[in-house]
């Protein structure tokens, strides 16, 4: 066996190794949020505002004390990527997911894949710290397979897991060199899945059919929520940039009452908990068809409102569900405006486009929507949309540590990656 051969077996086979260990650990924290949600979302409305409060301050806390004053997940990973400047430090896992626990188990309108990426990332570092084996594989790759594991256990989306890990770390290219070990990861993260936890889909969608119609109308809509997209983008660069300013317990007070007022407005107008949790239920809720215009405006306003205080105060949590959650209901609402009948159709199509355009991340936006829902039908429109959106929103993302890609120029290949 030439070396060559047997780095890239190595390689595939730590890749692999990476997924399994980042499913279990990701399966684990997300029971522990979802056991919490539970208890919440049964709770009365004023101690469900309490609960944000204390989740919010508890969180901040252990960014600053345990976390290494930073509250970054997914972007750790796109940091890592690059140039591991500043490195990820292990030491910080425990009080990062520590974060990510208190802000998605209080009800905090953030996304589990931070935790599960950061997750990721975290176990790829370690196995290449402390065993040599491991070191003779290419940083970049295990990166990759840990991140692409973390997306495919949370959302039950292998392909989307894979694209994302090589997608994610630039504006307008994919890291392509390093799709193996991501599907590597993905793969091995969704079966660990499917053998501890089943396949069913995320979202129980009735069929969608793809008609003419809804293809075009979905190029307007993607201008729609791209111009929505630059507010939500701009919105979130600037929260993020105050998420580690000021005393910790102050700011964690302040964006948990804020947090908590959003919440006490939502359940005043719709009778449900629409201001909390990560967002799927949310989704469910834009495609029932008794929900007036002003009252879908409101929801979206304390939904955005609700994710950028979550940031600002120092909360740990994801993107993904909430701009699929945003998108979905401007989606609802493009639906209404056009008196169409295909309102599911244009609800999650907007899902896909929001989340497509605000992470600069296109394809893991059409196809996590496919696979979530499981339904091909979706993934036309969806590539309209979002094309039509990423015309839109131009340079812009809601993560400041993605790189502008220029694929005029070579791009380096890694050695010892599969």
């Amino acid at each position: 066996m030439n070396d060559a051969l047997r780095r890239n077996l190595i390689a595939m086979a730590v890749s692999t190794l990476v997924g399994v260990l980042t499913a279990v650990v990701v399966i684990a924290i997300e029971h522990v949020v979802e056991d919490l949600l539970h208890r919440v979302q049964e709770a009365d409305p004023w101690m469900i505002a309490g609960i944000l409060v204390v989740g919010a301050v508890v969180a901040a806390l252990l960014v600053r004390h345990l976390g290494g004053r930073s509250s970054s997940t997914t972007e750790t990973y796109v940091e890592e990527f690059h140039d591991g400047q500043p490195p990820l430090e292990p030491r910080y896992a425990p009080g990062r997911l520590g974060a990510s626990v208190a802000s998605l188990g209080s009800g905090a309108p953030l996304g589990m894949e931070g935790p599960a990426v950061y997750a990721g990332a975290v176990i790829a570092t370690l196995l290449r710290k402390y065993f040599g084996w491991a070191r003779a594989i290419d940083a970049k790759s295990l990166l990759a397979a840990g991140a692409a594991a973390g997306v495919s256990a949370v959302f039950k989306a292998p392909v989307a897991g894979a694209i994302f890990a090589v997608e994610v770390p630039y504006r307008d290219r994919m890291a392509g060199e390093w799709i193996l070990p991501a599907m590597f990861g993905s793969a091995a993260g969704y079966l660990t899945l499917a053998a501890l936890e089943g396949t069913d889909h995320v979202l129980d969608i009735d069929a969608v059919d793809l008609t003419f119609a809804g293809a075009a109308r979905s190029l307007v809509l993607g201008l729609i929520v791209g111009l929505a997209a630059r507010g939500i983008i701009a919105l979130i660069r600037t929260a993020e940039t105050h998420s580690n300013r000021g005393i910790p317990f102050v700011r964690g007070l302040a964006a948990g009452l804020a947090l908590a007022g959003l919440f006490g407005v939502g359940r005043l107008l719709t009778g449900e908990n629409v201001a909390i949790t990560a967002g799927f239920p949310v989704v469910d809720w834009a495609l029932e068809p008794d929900h007036g215009m002003l009252l879908l405006a409101a929801v979206l306003l304390i939904r955005t409102f609700g994710t950028a205080v979550a940031i600002g105060g120092g909360g740990a949590g994801g993107l993904f569900v909430p701009l699929i959650a945003t998108g979905a209901i401007i989606g609802r609402m493009f639906a209404d405006v056009g008196n169409t009948e295909e309102l599911t159709l244009f609800v999650l199509v907007g899902g896909a486009t929001m989340l497509g355009a605000g992470y600069a991340a296109p394809l893991t936006g059409v196809v996590i929507i496919a696979e979530l829902t499981g339904q091909a039908s979706l993934v036309v429109p969806a590539l309209l949309a979002t094309t039509a959106a990423l015309l839109t929103v131009g340079n812009r993302s809601v993560s400041h540590a993605q790189r502008a890609g220029d694929v005029s120029e070579p791009t380096p290949e890694p050695a010892d990656s599969p």
